[in-house]
């Protein structure tokens, strides 16, 4: 699902950093975007071509551009880390491909089959971005075309070394082509214009035919700034330096051809016209080509928009125009842009800095807009740079309510620890009441209850007995007694009750004075009258 844009802008912090690594020199640019505005906040540009004509591998190309990059963020204070990247030249190759009604897409690669077949390199190789335009709405004849952006691994990779050897995060690759359609499309981008964007740097030239704001045409030329300085440097057979110089002191200067006031002047000029035709003749065939893909009714193409270090050459502006029948004006992006101190239209943020400005753009344009944008750079490294680059305005949002998460869960985990470290403390002491009942049960004998129940003396009787007479002497003698209303014999050494029926367990002996009676182990003496 996409994020809305409010979204974007509130995740992304907009700091964007453009490394322009070109043959002549190394341009960084800063820039800030911000929801309607773009503010510069510093840039710097080194020279590097002298230790790039001295370098004898890629190894060493590397480090140069490396320590040029490492050189430039400790001298100007570069902060942001993220990084777009623009590799120059045909090192990345640009196709166009006009899709077919009810084409489909591969599921892994996203391309057409057809689409494949442009990749001039083994897939395992191959970086391949894509971009599908929609076909022009109301022009039955017009079809949806595929942008293929095409540029080996170790190409790729080499970019990438290289600004992370300077403490740089890769987030956004592309070529200059690309870069400088994506600063048109953001500063003077019109849906009903047709443009070329020519960006002549030191060793190409790439241009770039650019419909409704988007890329249309791309192609990279061998005529560029340094073919200039050649010319300069065989006709007067000076060195390099001294034919740059000339080439800007004195350009293609009209005057100069028309009064050859000052020979020196006219000489340069009459130098420059050849590569220049040879310049205006490849801008031609790159058109030529492009409405070749359009309807026979398409309107023409009246401009051309000139960027890079020779875009400001003395009367090359008014030599194209004169060689291709079109305006031809310099693309100063930076016109109107505030700067860090407030200032408008920097100088030295014009034509040199267009593809600079539209590889922060690349950047900017990628995170906070709903479009999808080329990219070769892998997706695992652009999701960490993403990351990273979360805007500071959107910590500041949520830091309140974080750290009120953040107070509730740590008390909410102490809270957990002390109630876990009380029922531990209670399981613990019920245990040891346990242990220790467990202990008495075991150690100790209860002793038992004794209950003591008297019993009645069954001849308790015997002791409440008295003499009522006596009768008979020696073995017949027999005494009659009474008590508790009951009468008893006793003769012949046993008790009898009134029936005759022996007293069991009672004994009975008659004495001189006294009749013994014996139960129970109890002796019971009875006197006798006298």
């Amino acid at each position: 699902m996409k994020k809305p844009l409010a979204m974007r802008s509130l995740l992304y912090s907009g700091d964007l950093l453009a490394v322009d690594l070109g043959s002549f020199s190394v341009k960084v640019l800063h820039l800030k975007a911000k929801e309607r505005s773009l503010t510069v906040l510093r840039s710097a540009t080194r020279e590097v071509w002298r230790e790039l004509a001295e370098a004898k591998t890629e190894e060493e190309k590397t480090e140069v551009y490396a320590a040029a990059l490492r050189e430039i963020l400790a001298e100007h204070g570069f902060k942001t880390r993220n990084a777009s990247i623009s590799l120059s030249g045909n090192t990345v190759i640009v196709r166009f491909l006009a899709l077919t009604p009810g084409y489909t897409l591969d599921p892994e690669t996203g391309l057409t089959a057809e689409a494949k077949a442009l990749i001039p390199f083994d897939e395992p190789d191959t970086v391949v971005s894509a971009l599908i335009f929609d076909a022009a709405k109301g022009v039955a004849s017009a079809k949806a075309e595929m942008l293929l952006t095409i540029a080996q691994k170790k190409t790729v990779q080499a970019g990438m070394d290289i600004v992370r050897k300077a403490g740089l995060r890769p987030a956004v690759i592309v070529n200059d082509a690309l870069a400088l359609a994506n600063s048109y499309e953001f500063f003077k981008g019109k849906k009903d214009e047709t443009v070329v964007l020519v960006n002549i740097g030191a060793t190409f030239t790439s241009v770039c035919v650019a419909e409704a704001g988007g890329p249309k045409a791309v192609r990279v030329l061998n005529v560029a700034g340094n073919a200039f300085t050649r010319a300069l440097k065989r006709e007067f057979g000076i060195s390099l330096e001294e034919s740059e110089k000339l080439k800007l002191a004195h350009g293609l200067s009209p005057e100069a051809l028309a009064t050859e006031v000052d020979p020196i002047a006219a000489r340069v000029a009459r130098t420059l016209l050849p590569p220049v035709k040879d310049l205006s003749g490849e801008i031609q065939r790159t058109i030529d080509v492009f409405l070749e893909r359009r309807p026979a009714d398409y309107p023409p193409i009246h401009r051309i928009l000139l960027a890079g270090g020779s875009a400001e050459l003395k009367g090359l502006c008014e030599r194209l125009a004169a060689d291709t029948g079109m305006d031809v004006d310099v693309f100063r992006p930076m016109v109107n842009v505030a700067a860090k101190d407030g200032s408008v239209g920097i100088a030295p943020l014009a034509a040199a800095l267009s593809v600079s400005c539209g590889l922060g753009l690349s950047n900017t344009m990628l995170r906070r807009s709903h479009m999808a944008r080329i990219n070769l750079v892998p997706k695992k490294a652009r999701r960490s740079a993403i990351i990273r680059d979360v805007s500071p305005g959107f910590w500041r949002l949520i830091a309140g309510p974080a750290i009120v998460v953040a107070a509730l869960s740590v008390y909410g985990v102490w809270a957990v620890r002390v109630s876990h470290r009380e029922a531990a403390t209670e399981a613990g002491l019920e245990a040891a009441a346990k242990a220790e009942k467990d202990a008495e049960r075991k150690f100790t004998k209860k002793k038992a209850v004794v209950i003591v129940r008297r019993v009645e003396n069954p001849y308790a009787f015997l002791a409440k007995l008295t003499t009522s007479g006596v009768f008979g002497d020696n073995r017949n003698a027999m005494v009659m007694l009474n008590g508790d209303g009951r009468v008893f014999v006793a003769r012949a050494g046993k008790l009898f009750d009134a029936d005759e029926s022996e007293v069991p367990g009672v004994t009975s002996e008659i004495r001189d004075n006294s009749l013994a009676l014996t139960a129970g182990g109890r002796r019971y003496s009875i006197d006798l009258p006298k």
